[in-house]
Order: C-alpha cells, then structure tokens, then sequence
C-alpha cells in the first residue's frame, strides 16, 4: 500500500547536502499535482523566489492571481510538509523551470513518450529526481528533459543521461571534450579515470610495434627497437552522446572556454 510520499524516511545522506535517497513511488495525487503543473502554461511565469516563498508560506494572493499554477505547489506543500519533503519539491522545481521555454504540447509529449509498462512518464521522472543528490544535478537534468522534449535526443539516450548524471561527479564530465567522435587518442589514464569508471571512453586493443634490428652507430645505441604497446582510447556510444549534447547541458562551460 503506497504510503504519503518520503514520509517514512528522514534519513540524510552520508557526506552529501541532501537528504536520501528514500525509495518509495510517488502517490497518485503527488503524480497528479505534477502533470497539472507541467501541462500548465503558467510554468515559463514560475521562478524559483516564487517556489521558496510558497515553501516558506510567504506567497502573497496577488502572485497567485498573476500564477494560478502556484495553487498546485501549495496544495503539495500542504500535505508533504516535512524537511524532507519541501527539499524534494525544490527539486522537482528545478527541474520544471529548466523546462519553461518548452510549450505545454511540448511537455505532455514527453512524459507519453516515457510511458511504459512499469511507471508512466510522469512517475519516471519523479523517481529519477529522488535519486539526485545535489540541486545542481536536478538543474542538468531538468536540461535534460527540454532536450527531449524538444526532439533532440532519443528516449534511449535520454535514460542513459540520466543515470550518467546521478552516477557522475558532474566536474568530470568536462573531461569528454579533450576527444572528438572517432578519435584515437593517448591518454595517461589516472587523468581520465573519473570518466573511464564512467564508460564514457575504453582502450582499443592495441598491438606491439615490430621489433627490428637497429643500426649501432654508437656504443649506447641499443641492439634493438620497437616493441612498444601504443594504448589508445575512444570516445565510447554513450561518451559520444553526452559529448554532442555536452554544452546544452552545461553551457556555461562553453561560456568559459570562449574567454
């Protein structure tokens, strides 16, 4: 029997900033309250001042006459009122204000194309946004979400991201642009192990150079040279994916390298 959402659990995470993961389904009227305000015209109008001050109950009636959609927050709040439950509603809100440019048709398409036979869409993200640990991954995801949206990228790639992005420290990421799609490249490998761990490259298989007979023209010049073992590494599929959408997820990066 589904229980309120998270109330069960106020665990916190070992040496993270946010609580748990706390591994229980949403209720239906949490769903239900989420697909309102996703369908909602009104997200691209919600700003996340407007989210803490409805957490805070500071909202004013005026901003709920301008924003009706905050009723759905409220409505929310007023049932999930615990510690951990007002740090899950910023999060999901993260995610939700990434996706404000998109239209209404483009957000319900979304979540339809995630339907399947074990959580409808609206489910799945949510149980993807309580796996997150850090505000910041829900803002990447949330960016995420507008590239699929949008038809960017395919459901496949758009899962594999997404468990990527709650794997993954996000500063290592940045290390996917030092390769280009196809490149072979030497690497000393305790540079690149964060994204190595991560599947996003893997060493070719390499052969040994022939080794050949050298002319000793000197007395230190050896006998013989060759035999060296070259190890090359590539971008894997999912390194190439996250390369080619790397910048929509993080464009402040682009930002930086174009200083």
């Amino acid at each position: 029997m589904e229980n309120n959402r998270f109330r069960t659990s106020q665990l916190t995470r070992s040496g993270g900033t946010l609580p748990a993961t706390l591994n229980h389904r949403p209720t239906e009227y949490m769903k239900d309250q989420f697909n309102e305000i996703i369908k909602s015209k009104d997200l691209k109008d919600i700003s996340i001042d407007l989210v803490e001050k409805v957490l805070d109950n500071e909202i004013t009636n005026e901003a709920l006459k301008e924003v009706p959609i905050l009723k759905s927050i409220i409505a929310v709040r007023n049932i999930y009122n615990s510690y951990t439950d007002r740090i899950f509603i910023k999060k999901a809100m993260k995610v939700l204000l990434e996706l404000g440019e998109t239209s209404s048709e483009e957000r319900i398409q979304l979540t339809a194309e995630l339907d399947d036979e074990n959580e409808n869409g609206a489910e799945k993200i949510l149980l993807a946004i309580d796996r997150f640990e850090t505000f910041e991954k829900c803002k990447i995801y949330g960016r995420l979400c507008k590239l699929k949206a949008n038809g960017k990228i395919v459901k496949y790639d758009f899962l594999r991201l997404t468990k990527l992005i709650q794997d993954a420290y996000l500063d290592d990421l940045i290390l996917v642009t030092d390769f280009m799609k196809g490149e072979r490249k030497e690497i000393h490998e305790g540079d690149y192990y964060p994204i190595l761990s991560l599947g996003l490259i893997y060493q070719e298989p390499s052969e040994q150079l022939p080794i050949v007979k050298n002319h000793q023209y000197g007395e230190y010049d050896p006998e013989f040279t060759g035999g060296e073992i070259k190890f090359n590494y590539v971008l894997s599929d999912l390194g190439q994916t996250l390369l080619e959408n790397y910048y929509d997820l993080f464009p402040e990066d682009k930002k930086v390298e174009n200083k």
